[in-house]
C-alpha cells in the first residue's frame, strides 16, 4: 500500500513538473509574442538588417569648351572588421597584405586588427581607385578579402589646382558649395543620395533576395561656364609675372566679351588651391574682382567725358586751361602728375589731366553726374553670378561735401569693384549699352537635358548715344598712341582704346598714402569694332614707376596679344 502511494506521489510530482515546464514555455512564448522587446529587436537588426547609403556624384564644372574644372572622383575608404578577421581569416597575412598597399604604418594596422571587440576600424580614407583595385585584386588572389571593408565614396577634385580658383570655388567636408560657382550653383550641382535596406548572411554579405527597399541615387547636374581655361592660363601668367616684377601685394584682372557680357577670364591674387581649402588663409579666398572695392583713379575719367559729351557740354577740340599743374578749387589745391598749361579737351583725356577733367565735370550738375554714374552701374551690384559681390560706395549728392564733385570726377571719393569698372567701360565699347556680366552659361542634367541657360542681358537703356560711344572710342584710342599715358598698351597693327589710372590708397586713419597705390588699365580692342574688354589692376606695386601706364598697361598688352592670337581677332574686328 505504501509502495502504491509513493508511486502516485512521484507521478503527481512529475506531472506537476511537466505542467510547470509547459506552462513556463507557454508564458515565454506569450511574452515573446506580446511583450516589449525593442532592445532584442535592435540587436537582431544590427546583426541581420543591412542598411546602405547609396552615394551619387556631384555635377561637374566645365569651361566654355567642355574642359573639366571640378569633378567628383571615385575613392575608397579602407577599414577592417577585427572580430570577423580573427574568426574567419588570418590576421598576420591580412596585416602584411594591407601594409603593401596602404599609406599606413604596419604597426598601426596591427593595432587595429587586435581590437577584436570592434566590428569596424578605419585604416585609410580617400584611397585612389587604381591603388584600391590593386589591393582588392591581391586580397582576392590570396583568399584574404574576408573582413576587409572598402566603402565607395566620391571626392571633389580640382584638377587644375589654383587655376580659376576664385571663379570655381570649393566644396566643404559636408559636400556643400562654399565659394565661387560651387556655392552659387549648389542647388544644381548637388547630388541626391539613395538608400538600400535588405538582410545580410552569416558572413555579413548583403542578400539581394531579401532586399526590402531601394531608392536610387541621382547625380548632380553639370555646369558650363563662360570662361575659357586656355585664355585664363594667359591672364594668370601675365598677372603673376607683373606681381613678381613689381613686388606687388596683389592684383586682379578680367576679360569680358563686349557684345554679351560673358566673363572669358577672371583672376585674383593672392589665390589658393581648392583641393586644400582647409589650409588656406581666408584672405586668399577673396575674389578681388567682385568683393574688393577700391578707388579707381583716372580709369574713371573716360566715363566723365562720355557723360559730358552726351550732354553736349564739351567739345574735343576746345581749349582747357590746366593751370600749369596746380588749381585752387574750393580753397584746396588740385594737382596734375605732370604740369600742363593749355590742352584741348581730347588732350586732357590722353594725358590724364586731373584739373582739366574736374573742370569738365563741374559743367554738369551734381545730380546729372551722379545719374550718369548710376546708369553706368556704380553704387549697385552688377548681379554677376558669383558670391559676395559688393556694391561699392557712391554717395548721393545730398551727402557730398564741397570737394566731392571735383574729386569723384578723377576717380576719388568713390569706391568701385573691378567687375563694375570693366562693365562700365564695356558700355562705351558696346555703343553705350551696359551689359550684365555673368560666368555661368548653362546647366544640364546627367542625361543631357537643358535645365538653365543664361542669355545676354542689357542692364537698362543705353547710357550714352551710339555716336557718343563711337567718339569716345576714337578719343580713348589716342591714350595708347605716342604722347598718351597708355602708350605701353599699344599693339602694332591694332588700334587699342583704353585709360590708365593711378589711385593712391586711403590710409586707415584718413588721408592718402604717399607710396601705396593701385595701378590700373582698362580698355578694349579693336578700338572701333571691339571684341573684348580687359581690366588689369596691380595692388601696391613697388619702385619708382608705380603708375598705371608703367605697371598695368604692359600687362593689358600681354593679355590682349594672347587673346588676339588665341581667338584670331583681326585688326578690324569681327
Amino acid at each position: 500500500m505504501k509502495k502504491i502511494s509513493g508511486l502516485r506521489l512521484r507521478a503527481g510530482l512529475t506531472g506537476l513538473f511537466i505542467l510547470a515546464v509547459f506552462g513556463g514555455l507557454a508564458a515565454r512564448v506569450a511574452h515573446l509574442q506580446l511583450g516589449d522587446h525593442s532592445e532584442l529587436r535592435l540587436t537582431y537588426q544590427r546583426r541581420v538588417i543591412h542598411r546602405e547609403e547609396l552615394k551619387a556624384a556631384r555635377g561637374a564644372v566645365r569651361d566654355r569648351n567642355g574642359r573639366l574644372l571640378a569633378l567628383d572622383e571615385s575613392r575608397k575608404n579602407v577599414g577592417v572588421d577585427p572580430s570577423f578577421i580573427h574568426a574567419h581569416n588570418n590576421p598576420q597575412l591580412v596585416q602584411a597584405a594591407l601594409s603593401r598597399f596602404l599609406h599606413v604604418e604596419p604597426a598601426m594596422i596591427g593595432a587595429r586588427l587586435q581590437e577584436t571587440h570592434r566590428q569596424f576600424a578605419s585604416l585609410e580614407q580617400f584611397v585612389e581607385e587604381p591603388r584600391a583595385e590593386e589591393l582588392d585584386a591581391y586580397l582576392r588572389a590570396h583568399s584574404l578579402r574576408n573582413g576587409v571593408v572598402m566603402d565607395n565614396i566620391n571626392v571633389r577634385t580640382y584638377p587644375h589646382q589654383n587655376l580659376l580658383s576664385h571663379v570655381v570655388g570649393f566644396v566643404n567636408r559636408e559636400d556643400v558649395g562654399s565659394a565661387g560657382v560651387e556655392q552659387t550653383m549648389h542647388r544644381f550641382l548637388q547630388s541626391r543620395g539613395g538608400i538600400r535596406v535588405s538582410e545580410k548572411d552569416g558572413r555579413r554579405r548583403e542578400m539581394a533576395s531579401r532586399r526590402s527597399l531601394q531608392i536610387d541615387p541621382t547625380d548632380g547636374a553639370d555646369v558650363t561656364l563662360t570662361v575659357d581655361m586656355y585664355l585664363q592660363y594667359g591672364v594668370e601668367e601675365a598677372l603673376d609675372k607683373a606681381l613678381e616684377q613689381f613686388g606687388a601685394a596683389g592684383g586682379w584682372a578680367l576679360v569680358m566679351d563686349v557684345k554679351t557680357g560673358e566673363i572669358l577670364a577672371m583672376a585674383s591674387r593672392p589665390d589658393y588651391d581648392p583641393n586644400a581649402f582647409n589650409r588656406t588663409p581666408s584672405e586668399n579666398m577673396r575674389n578681388r574682382n567682385v568683393t574688393g572695392s577700391y578707388e579707381p583713379g583716372s580709369i574713371f575719367k573716360g566715363l566723365i567725358f562720355a557723360a559730358a559729351l552726351n550732354e553736349g557740354l564739351v567739345d574735343p577740340e576746345e581749349i582747357i586751361d590746366c593751370e600749369y599743374g596746380v588749381w585752387i578749387h574750393r580753397n584746396r589745391p588740385l594737382r596734375d602728375y605732370h604740369p600742363y598749361a593749355r590742352l584741348t579737351a581730347e588732350e586732357v583725356l590722353h594725358k590724364s589731366s586731373n584739373i582739366g577733367t574736374a573742370k569738365i565735370a563741374l559743367r554738369m550738375s551734381p545730380d546729372m553726374m551722379y545719374g550718369y554714374l548710376r546708369d553706368f552701374g556704380f553704387g549697385q551690384r552688377t548681379g554677376i553670378d558669383l558670391p559676395g559681390e559688393e556694391s561699392g560706395i557712391m554717395h548721393a549728392p545730398r551727402n557730398w561735401d564741397s570737394l566731392t564733385h571735383s574729386r569723384m570726377s578723377i576717380g576719388h571719393a568713390v569706391n568701385v569693384t573691378a567687375v563694375q569698372m570693366a562693365a562700365a567701360m564695356n558700355a562705351i565699347a558696346n555703343d553705350g549699352v551696359l551689359m550684365r556680366p555673368y560666368v555661368v552659361r548653362e546647366v544640364r542634367s546627367p542625361s543631357g537635358d537643358l535645365l538653365f541657360k543664361r542669355h545676354p542681358e542689357e542692364a537698362g537703356p543705353p547710357v550714352v548715344r551710339p555716336e557718343v560711344a563711337r567718339e569716345m572710342r576714337r578719343m580713348l584710342a589716342g591714350v595708347t598712341r605716342p604722347g598718351g599715358t597708355g602708350r605701353r598698351a599699344a599693339i602694332e597693327g591694332f588700334e587699342i582704346a583704353g585709360k590708365t589710372g593711378t589711385a593712391q590708397k586711403v590710409l586707415p586713419g584718413g588721408g592718402y598714402a604717399d607710396k601705396l597705390n593701385v595701378a590700373s588699365f582698362v580698355g578694349f580692342l579693336p578700338a572701333q569694332n571691339p571684341a573684348v574688354t580687359i581690366l588689369v589692376s596691380i595692388d601696391e606695386p613697388q619702385g619708382e614707376l608705380r603708375t598705371g601706364g608703367s605697371v598695368a598697361a604692359p600687362v593689358f598688352k600681354e593679355i590682349a596679344e594672347y587673346a588676339i592670337g588665341y581667338y584670331g581677332i583681326p585688326p578690324e574686328g569681327f
